[in-house]
């Protein structure tokens, strides 16, 4: 029998109080797979619905999930995504009220996360039946595909291509109405499948890991010693243990009996063998795999090892690739959202592709100028070189030198014509500086 610090036997029961939240088992999707109607076969026990629901609760309830989440978005996204100047002034009056009317800087770091967490994004513009008005931004709207009842329509013949979304019955998407993104879609299948989907088993059992962890360590806590002790019965033995339940604090004496055989009663303090070093190495191992399925390096996650700084930049390089993907997949995103937009606006339009140029183009196929944080990994000194050499050569715009710099190209040439316009109200401009213009590459 053990007994606590009080006397009574140390229950076994499970304290629900005790777990870190995050580790649990789900029915269907990841944790127990569940079958799928006929016509998904291919894709085996796996519930798509499921695992995108797992995906969401571990999110906000797993701590390493969660954490991993923010690292990827805060190397994709940075601080922020920033927009230019385009040379066409129709086009860019229409990224300026379209950004501001739909607050781009919060939507676009939700729309990445539901990427993550969903695979699956869905942007709907409002009803051309009820918002006919073409000199206004429309304001668009994320559509939750977990609870959503959407049925896709595809061309004959051609399986993996959405050609208009029934939105749970009650409206027909059609082209122009809607942006439809999906991550892993393949096998005919036009749905996606959550990016950390294949992280989710190693985040849970993580957690499921430490829960088991922290109800050692607390039952250890309880127990302060081991008393062998000699008894006819229960009663006898409650009896002795009585003697243990308050011990003065200026200490005392123990008594122990000895039997006719030379036997003697003992009293140990308890130390337990916590195995704190092999344990260590099971939860760097589960890291391990979460960090493998998300493609992040150890270190990213907390885990430093034995990473040195040379290391580190070389196990991150594969990562900066990653994330250099995942730009792209926001900028798509983007590019494709901006233009059903100005073709809302402007069905019939056509737009300068660069300053001076008679070129035109549709919509369709208009470049926004969108800014990402750089991910090269360079330091200040190699950086400024590197721009001194494009500047020089001309390689790149301004625009693009301001971002690779970590600067807003429209904010600051917004200032610098503030500044340069107060300077010359004041009498104090430089006559031999150069007044900002517009970039004659922008468009490029």
């Amino acid at each position: 029998m053990i007994l606590d610090q009080y006397g009574e036997p140390v229950s076994t029961q499970a304290d629900a109080t005790q777990d870190m939240q995050g580790g649990w088992q789900l029915t269907g999707g990841v944790g127990g797979p569940i079958s799928l109607p006929q016509q998904a076969r291919l894709l085996g026990n796996l519930s798509r619905a499921d695992t995108q629901r797992a995906a969401v609760v571990a999110w906000y309830l797993n701590p390493l999930l969660y954490g991993a989440v923010e690292v990827i978005k805060s190397f994709v996204l940075g601080t922020s995504v920033t927009y230019g100047d385009h040379p066409d002034k129709t086009v860019q009056a229409v990224m300026e009220e379209f950004w501001s009317a739909n607050s781009f800087d919060t939507l676009i770091e939700r729309w990445l996360t539901e990427h993550l967490l969903l695979g699956e994004n869905l942007t709907i513009w409002p009803d051309p039946k009820r918002f006919t008005r073409r000199d206004q931004a429309a304001r668009i709207g994320q559509y939750g595909v977990i609870d959503g009842q959407l049925k896709f329509t595809s061309p004959p013949g051609l399986p993996d291509v959405v050609e208009s979304i029934a939105v749970a019955g009650k409206r027909t998407l059609r082209s122009g109405e809607y942006i439809w993104s999906a991550h892993d879609s393949i096998l005919n299948d036009v749905r996606g499948w959550p990016v950390v989907g294949r992280a989710l088993g190693p985040a849970l059992a993580y957690l499921n890991f430490i829960n088991a962890r922290t109800k050692v360590h607390e039952l250890s806590s309880r127990i302060n010693g081991i008393y062998y002790a000699f008894a006819k019965d229960d009663k006898e033995l409650a009896a002795k243990a009585a003697r243990f339940r308050n011990v003065p604090r200026n200490g005392a004496v123990l008594t122990l009996a000895q039997n006719q055989e030379g036997k003697r009663e003992e009293f140990d303090f308890h130390i337990p063998d916590l195995k704190a070093q092999d344990s260590a190495v099971d939860a760097k191992l589960i890291k391990q795999l979460l960090s493998v399925a998300l493609g992040l390096p150890e270190h990213y996650l907390a885990e430093g090892g034995g990473v040195t700084r040379t290391t580190a930049d070389s196990m991150g390089e594969p990562a900066r690739k990653s994330f250099q993907r995942r730009q792209r997949t926001v900028w798509n995103w983007l590019q494709a959202t901006f233009r059903t937009e100005l073709a809302r606006r402007y069905p019939d339009g056509t737009f300068a592709t660069k300053k001076g140029s008679r070129k035109r183009v549709s919509a369709a196929q208009v470049e926004f100028p969108f800014n990402f944080p750089s991910l090269q990994n360079e330091d200040l000194t190699a950086l400024i070189t590197k721009i001194n050499l494009v500047a020089r050569e001309g390689l790149a715009s301004r625009q693009t030198m301001a971002a690779e710099l970590g600067y807003d190209p429209a904010a600051e040439a917004d200032k610098l014509a503030s500044e340069a316009k107060e300077a010359e109200t004041n009498g104090t401009a430089d006559p031999k500086a150069k007044k900002p213009e517009a970039d004659p590459k922008a468009g490029q």
